[in-house]
């Protein structure tokens, strides 16, 4: 056993002593209690009094003394313990309630203080405080007996998260426990070691949780909600004692809500990146009335690396960030530069969310699970045993905005050195949202088994059409059109309330049929070949008109530069004249490309008007899409057979390689077969081009 280890068993062994049986005297009650500003649910209070849990939508029976299973989700665990539920029976109201809440009370300090389960400071707190705030309801006229031991629960329970903090608890629940140490110090304010014990930690707990902007540092809306929700109770409980404020405290919390506000859709739900689910947008709402009087919203979140493009009804929310810092990182998805789009208070296209079910919580947490680009076989962050993240890709963002229209440019290189390329995901919205563009391209990578996800909320329908795909909500119907291969498969929802069936929309790129014992053309010729041909599109009458390639990229009076540097927590450079040496140190500039040489632009400064979606994809000479629902295919199997001959065709040549490998390793002499300037040479990476479009309101 180490020594931190056995000094921390010790303190905590000492804690654990029962007052009563000692020299100092213990009141018989609080000098203050708490008022608890969250409301309940009756229905989970009305199941206590049956001797029943009610708890994230599983009902289990209540055991008399019975607070562990090894059986039982550490949520439950959690939630059953902390007493939390006691809102619940005082939201029920009844006589049967306030009985049911004293019994399971007692039940608990008559448990010896060494036995107790302890060892988890934020649980601990979140117990202290729920006592402290319903003791009126359920302790007041109990006999004295009760209430001296409930007070000596309070000492012993208090002294116990001193003990075991700062290290005993991480994140946002570190903010639990100290608010329990702060609730117990409230109400015995004669012993005075709580309150500064308190003191000490409260402001090291928060410069470690919060970035510069506001943002919690592991990136996940849900602790973003949980750490607002803890500091708008203690700053409560500071205003009501009249004792001072804590300077970090009470500035971070200032800058924390107006991040949340900007975590949520227009429904009030937040958005589903990094461990989050929607949550119901009352309770969202709820915390933040209570955390901050006025309704301000964050502009922006350089450090956190969200991006948040607003235009009409619309409103994209992007995770252009990095994975959170080791420590911090066991609840980073795999979706950088996944994106989530909503129109009014309708989600279109989402990420599939997060879950506590092991087996589910580890699935979501892949690039497959997010709108997003990614290879099957391939994962752009490498996870620990223990769930954090082992290798960190870089990400790079630029946006700028014009008359309402708003441009994205993001990359990572999480596919680099496994032979992806860099991932490249450019974005525009336009005027009044009611166009989305985007394209898709891995300069550098030598694959193209890769596919683009977009997945639905389960509210929105889908039909094919011979345009694209139609989505359907209440108010609305949108055209999803691409120049690559487009199927629809099934997917699941896990950020709402209870898992949901939905679908997604699956992108694969359009490969070039290779004729077996044709050799490819030599570069050189192949130039030669496109110069002809677009000589000849542009002598013929009917040729199409070509889209003009954005020059956003260069022009940095419309730009705001957010690329971090190496260290992804980085000052985020607020001038736009910033952006061009930036791009030229960290960003892989794109390459220009003449608007002879693109037939699609899929960033143009001005939409196209909504009664013109048959042709947003003017240019485009071909547009592929499944002609029927793959329901219960797999992602692999929704490949299609152009994708299938081009493996094929690959693996030919890989065996001609190796063959031609062999003979030169018989004849030294002989050149390496690939370094033949004849030898084909792998596909480069075809982009992908899609496009949303209001069709109907």
């Amino acid at each position: 056993m180490s020594l931190r280890r056995w000094t921390r068993d010790a303190r905590l062994t000492l804690a654990m002593r029962n007052p009563l049986g000692g020299f100092g005297r213990v009141p018989s009650t609080p000098a203050q209690t708490l008022r608890d500003p969250w409301p309940g649910n009756p229905t989970v209070g009305e199941r206590f009094v049956r001797n029943q849990t009610l708890f994230d939508g599983t009902t289990r029976h209540l055991q008399h003394g019975r607070w562990d299973n090894p059986n039982w989700p550490e949520s439950y665990r959690r939630w059953l313990q902390s007493f939390e539920w006691l809102r619940d029976l005082r939201e029920l109201g009844a006589e049967s309630a306030r009985i049911k809440a004293r019994s399971l009370v007692a039940t608990w300090v008559s448990i010896p203080g060494p036995e107790r389960p302890v060892s988890d400071p934020a649980i601990t707190g979140a117990r202290l405080a729920s006592w402290l705030s319903y003791y009126e309801f359920f302790a007041a006229a109990a006999d004295e007996h009760f209430r001296q031991s409930l007070m000596a629960a309070l000492i012993m329970e208090g002294r116990s998260i001193m003990a075991l903090m700062p290290e005993g608890a991480e994140n946002w629940h570190a903010l639990t426990a100290l608010k329990g140490l702060l609730a117990v110090a409230v109400a015995l304010p004669e012993q005075q070691e709580f309150l500064q014990r308190y003191l000490k930690l409260i402001d090291a707990a928060i410069t470690q949780q919060f970035l510069p902007d506001g943002s919690h540092i592991t990136r996940n809306p849900e602790n973003q909600l949980q750490a607002v929700r803890e500091m708008a109770e203690m700053l409560s409980i500071l205003q009501a004692s009249r004792l001072p404020l804590p300077t970090a405290l009470m500035e971070t919390a200032n800058r924390a809500a107006p991040v949340l506000r900007a975590m949520r859709h227009s429904d009030g739900g937040l958005m589903v990146f990094n461990g989050s689910t929607e949550r119901d947008p009352n309770w969202v709402e709820h915390v933040l009335s209570r955390a901050s009087r006025s309704r301000v919203m964050a502009a922006s979140q350089p450090e956190s690396g969200y991006v948040r493009l607003a235009s009409g009804r619309t409103l994209l929310l992007a995770d252009a960030g990095t994975a959170p810092p080791a420590g911090h990182d066991t609840t980073a998805h795999a979706g950088m530069l996944s994106f989530e789009f909503s129109s009014g208070k309708q989600r279109i296209i989402v990420n599939c969310g997060s879950s506590s079910q092991p087996g589910w919580a580890q699935a979501l947490r892949h690039a497959a699970a997010h709108s997003v680009l990614e290879f099957k076989d391939l994962s752009p962050l490498d996870l620990t045993a223990a769930g954090g993240v082992a290798r960190r890709p870089k990400v790079t963002r630029n946006n700028a905005s014009l008359d309402g229209a708003h441009w994205l440019y993001m990359t990572h290189d999480g596919y680099t050195k496994q032979g992806g390329g860099t991932y490249t995901r450019q974005i525009y919205l336009g005027r009044e949202g009611q166009t989305l563009r985007g394209e898709e391209t891995l300069p550098g990578g030598t694959r193209t088994d890769f596919c683009v996800r977009f997945h639905l909320h389960p509210d929105v329908t889908i039909e094919q059409t011979e345009n694209g795909f139609l989505l359907y909500t209440e108010e609305e119907s949108w055209l999803f059109q691409s120049d690559a291969h487009a199927t629809i498969e099934e997917s699941v929802y896990l950020g709402g309330p209870h898992r949901a069936s939905t679908y997604q929309i699956v992108l694969t790129p359009l490969l070039p049929p290779v004729a077996e014992g044709v050799d490819p053309v030599p570069d050189g010729e192949e130039h030669v070949a496109a110069q002809d041909e677009i000589a000849h599109n542009d002598s013929h009458p009917d040729a199409e008109q070509e889209h003009p390639v954005s020059d956003y990229q260069e022009d940095p009076q419309f730009l705001h530069h957010d690329t971090p540097d190496h260290d992804a927590y980085a000052a985020y450079p607020e001038e736009p004249q910033h952006f061009e040496p930036a791009i030229q140190e960290h960003t892989p500039a794109p390459q220009q490309v003449d608007a002879e040489d693109d037939d699609y632009a899929p960033i143009p400064r001005d939409p196209p008007p909504a009664d013109s979606v048959p042709t947003l994809l003017a240019g485009v000479t071909h547009l592929h899409y499944s002609t029927t629902h793959a329901r219960t295919a797999s992602m692999a199997e929704t490949l299609f057979a152009e994708q299938a001959r081009a493996e094929e065709a690959a693996a030919r040549q890989a065996r001609r390689v190796e063959e031609a490998r062999a003979a030169a390793a018989e004849d030294v002499s002989s050149p390496l077969p690939f370094a033949h300037p004849t030898q084909p040479q792998p596909l480069p990476c075809p982009p992908i081009r899609w496009a949303l479009s209001l069709v109907s309101e």
